[in-house]
């Protein structure tokens, strides 16, 4: 079994992290100070910045955090496997604290409303369709068709995500897995049967 290790960086972030969502929670979004939480880890306001560009942010740390695992294992999936199948193994790739994800999917739904949510969702998806095209390009397919195609894989996921969030709680993980998995179906005809093969240029059949 793998272990995955935190750097202090990563371990002040996560820190960072619970101490806003605990604010949060007592004071309100609006009305929790930073100065506050950073000294609650006992840093610097200038620190908390470092991790988070504004309070909205710590919200929305799920969403990064899963990106960046996403992105990288995407990238290694085997270049004749099923487009879908990669993408759902490329999401569950990273470590879950499923108390924490819930947590914030609650607090996010409960304390921003549908617009700032959405605004900081269509952000990460364009960010989403990026790496699936580039994945799509590399396994042959052309620019048009890869991007297409790319745009339609990262509009059914947030779609997912969208409908799980606004939700009302408790926030199931497996409920968001589940969407996701619907959302992939839906579009499959749009996509084709699979992902193109470099060497041979017909599409995979899906596992």
């Amino acid at each position: 079994m793998s272990v995955v290790t935190y750097s202090k960086s990563a371990r002040t972030r996560a820190a960072l992290r619970a101490a806003a969502l605990e604010h949060f929670v007592a004071h309100g979004f609006e009305a929790a100070s930073v100065p506050a939480i950073a000294a609650q880890v006992g840093v610097t306001e200038r620190t908390f910045y470092r991790h988070f560009a504004t309070k909205d942010e710590v919200l929305f740390d799920d969403v990064g955090e899963a990106f960046a695992w996403f992105a990288q294992a995407l990238h290694d999936r085997p270049a004749e496997e099923d487009l879908v199948r990669s993408v759902l193994v490329s999401l569950g790739s990273g470590p879950t604290d499923l108390q924490l994800l819930a947590e914030i999917a609650r607090l996010r739904s409960e304390l921003l409303g549908p617009e700032r949510i959405g605004r900081v969702f269509r952000d990460r998806q364009s960010a989403v369709a990026r790496e699936v095209r580039a994945l799509l390009v590399a396994r042959g397919a052309e620019d048009l068709d890869a991007a297409v195609r790319a745009e339609a894989v990262a509009g059914a996921v947030f779609a997912a995500l969208a409908v799980w969030t606004e939700a009302p709680p408790p926030h199931d993980l497996a409920r968001l897995g589940e969407l996701t998995r619907e959302a992939l179906e839906t579009i499959r005809p749009a996509l084709g049967t699979g992902a193109r093969s470099p060497r041979t240029g017909r599409e995979s059949t899906p596992r």
